[in-house]
């Protein structure tokens, strides 16, 4: 069988994501968040720490990488 991951709410927001997360290091929040939003959008590492929405793509790419196998 094949294992389904359970999305929380959508989240708009890297703090309402955080939030969330609560348990997770900041550290491996903000940096694998701002890995995904750069690779999403081809933009610059830098420029993607800087933006404060999230996609709804990049919140299931960031769900899927936390709580996926």
């Amino acid at each position: 069988m094949e294992h389904q991951i359970a999305y929380p709410p959508m989240m708009s927001t890297k703090k309402e994501l955080s939030n969330h997360y609560w348990r997770l290091s900041t550290r491996f929040f903000r940096s694998t968040i701002n890995r995904i939003i750069s690779e999403s959008r081809n933009i610059e590492l830098k420029e993607a720490k800087n933006l404060k929405t999230i996609t709804p793509k990049e919140f299931k790419l960031f769900v899927a990488e936390v709580d996926g196998d």
